[in-house]
């Protein structure tokens, strides 16, 4: 990049930097309070608003269950007269034994007690007979008949229930009618029914005092929101799939809080909806107010900024126009006359050393990593050098004796081995696998020392594929040949005997999620001291390379694998016993 250009575009990027972080600290934190403000307002007016709802719905609740529940205790009242329920039982073309004027007389206190009342009517199922508080008269010329049809059709098991009806009044006049209906029965047949028709138009004006400015719809429907009867509002503000309210009848979506709470004596519940629109009218006026707020403030900020990001540009450019030359800066030749330029002049000219030390340490180690790879490649071609020769020997020893012998044998089980550490590339191998090798090495040395010892299994069939590490056995098995079974003189033992010979015995069981493996030996066992030095090495993380062929090379490479959990562990008596402790990794589970 040409100087010039870096020099002027550089700073300014710097300059323009400052400028904005020292905006955003200032700002940002102002808008994020009044986001947090505003949601705030939010939800404690919609919180307040929900509440008044809440209480509304309860208020209008109470007149709904004192209107029904006052009329139920009417018409209570009424059954317990006689001359009711001689009217009811009556026969149709019998003799009279009621008093037309006692029941006019009975109704028209009712009248008077409840100015929601339109009428009251009695009607007996069994003489076909009508009264109300206009007096008993025919059905055929009374002018309101529209209540009959619902009774006539009602067969519900329930015996008061209501249904909503457009009729007239005495002077004929339209109006809407809640008829509350008691049903009259003796055993499973009806008696008759009593029917309080309420001024349900004059009932809403009533009621209209608690309507919020929020309320967008107040309706009675059914559980499911099917729609009986609405008191007021645009019932088809109504949410269409309203979902399933809380416990407390409460449920919203983004445009509406519905509250909905049971009428006492019906199956309908009482619904109010708020609107939301409404709300947010009232509370954008506040927020505008915010915005206004933060804009003015910005403007003070951003010229508070300006001036405060010049003052830090300038020691920036002092220091930048520095390090465009270098040479300067390494000679350490620099006038500073501020303590903080001159301590950070210093500290990039202290790193520009550092640099130059750990460039030629990286160099230094890198030519390292060369020779090492090198010589590990090396080490490669040699055992399987060792590998073919063996081979090839083999083959020479079998041409000598025109077939197999001991010789041959002993080499193509020698070649198995290490072809079994060089072809298998993997850190993890079936159980099998390694019980294989092993017995191949077994094999070997029977065929050494003529049967002078003989080998027991006991391995759980089930763990034979669980994995382990390459060649951990055969280290243990040769110490148990070499240093147990080898000093005590081998001789030639009957098969799965002990009997004057060596007896080793290798098995591997299951203990919860660990695989536990042992190798037994009926040998000299080993020297209390030596058993104990070996113990203690068990325990240390640095091992002799004479030592590492072994038991203790089997613990290390088990632990470097595994864990300090697992490894390996030595006992002496009657023998020696050595235990190896792997995790139980069965194939599935193989990394």
């Amino acid at each position: 990049m040409n100087p010039e250009k870096n020099s002027a575009f550089f700073p300014g990027r710097i300059f323009f930097h400052n400028l904005f972080m020292l905006t955003a600290l200032i700002i940002l934190p102002m808008l994020l309070a009044v986001v947090l403000g505003s949601y705030s307002q939010r939800v404690v007016v919609e919180k307040e608003v929900s509440l008044y709802n809440l209480r509304t719905v309860s208020m209008l609740q109470n007149s709904i269950d004192q209107l029904f529940g006052s009329c139920l205790k009417q018409a209570e009242y009424l059954l317990a007269e006689d001359n009711i329920n001689l009217f009811l039982i009556t026969e149709k073309e019998g003799y009279t034994f009621y008093h037309n004027d006692v029941i006019y007389k009975l109704m028209q206190a009712q009248m008077q007690a409840n100015e929601e009342l339109l009428s009251i009517y009695i009607y007996s199922d069994k003489n076909g007979k009508f009264v109300s508080n206009y007096g008993e008269t025919s059905l055929d010329h009374f002018f309101d008949t529209g209540w009959l049809d619902a009774y006539t059709n009602y067969h519900g098991d329930n015996s008061f229930f209501c249904a909503f009806r457009d009729s007239t009044t005495s002077h004929l006049q339209p109006v809407r009618v809640l008829s509350l209906y008691k049903v009259l029965m003796r055993g499973k047949n009806r008696l008759g029914v009593i029917v309080y028709n309420i001024n349900f138009d004059q009932f809403i004006q009533t009621i209209s005092q608690y309507r919020g400015e929020y309320d967008t719809n107040l309706s009675l429907r059914t559980e499911d929101g099917l729609l009986e009867e609405n008191l007021w509002g645009n019932a088809g503000q109504f949410p269409e799939n309203i979902g399933s309210p809380d416990e407390s009848g409460y449920w919203e979506n983004s445009d509406v809080i519905v509250h909905y709470s049971p009428v006492a004596y019906t199956d309908l519940y009482l619904y109010s909806v708020l609107s939301k629109d409404a709300l947010k009218a009232n509370l954008q006026k506040p927020v505008n107010l915010m915005i206004l707020l933060v804009a003015g403030v910005f403007l003070l900020v951003l010229l508070l900024t300006l001036v405060i990001s010049i003052r830090i540009y300038r020691p920036f450019q002092k220091i930048l126009a520095e390090l465009e030359t270098p040479a300067g800066l390494m000679q350490n030749k620099i006038q500073i006359t501020r303590d903080e330029e001159s301590f950070i002049l210093d500290s990039i000219y202290k790193m520009s050393l550092k640099n130059e030390q750990i460039t030629e340490e990286l160099a230094r180690r890198v030519t390292l990593l060369k020779q090492a790879q090198s010589i590990a490649l090396q080490s490669q071609i040699n055992p399987h050098f060792l590998h073919n020769t063996l081979d090839s020997i083999s083959w020479a020893a079998m041409r000598l004796t025109g077939g197999k012998n001991e010789a041959s044998v002993m080499l193509s089980k020698l070649a198995r081995i290490l072809r079994y550490s060089l072809d298998d590339v993997d850190s993890l191998v079936p159980l099998r696998k390694e019980i294989d090798n092993t017995r191949v090495y077994l094999d070997l040395q029977m065929l050494r020392y003529k049967n002078g010892f003989c080998v027991k299994w006991e391995i759980e069939e089930e763990i034979l594929d669980c994995q382990v590490i390459k060649i951990m056995l055969q280290p243990i098995v040769e110490n148990a040949i070499q240093h147990g079974l080898k000093p005590m003189g081998l001789k030639p033992a009957l098969s799965g005997s002990a009997a004057g010979g060596g007896l080793l015995l290798i098995s591997a069981k299951k203990q919860h999620e660990i695989l536990v493996i042992s190798i037994c030996d009926n040998g000299t066992g080993i020297p209390a001291d030596r058993l104990s030095s070996i113990q203690k090495a068990l325990h240390t993380d640095m091992i002799s390379q004479q030592e590492s062929i072994g038991i203790l090379n089997v613990h290390q490479r088990i632990q470097l694998f595994y864990g300090k959990e697992y490894g390996v562990e030595i006992s002496s008596k009657d023998g020696t016993q050595v235990i190896l402790r792997l995790p139980l990794i069965r194939p599935a589970c193989k990394q």
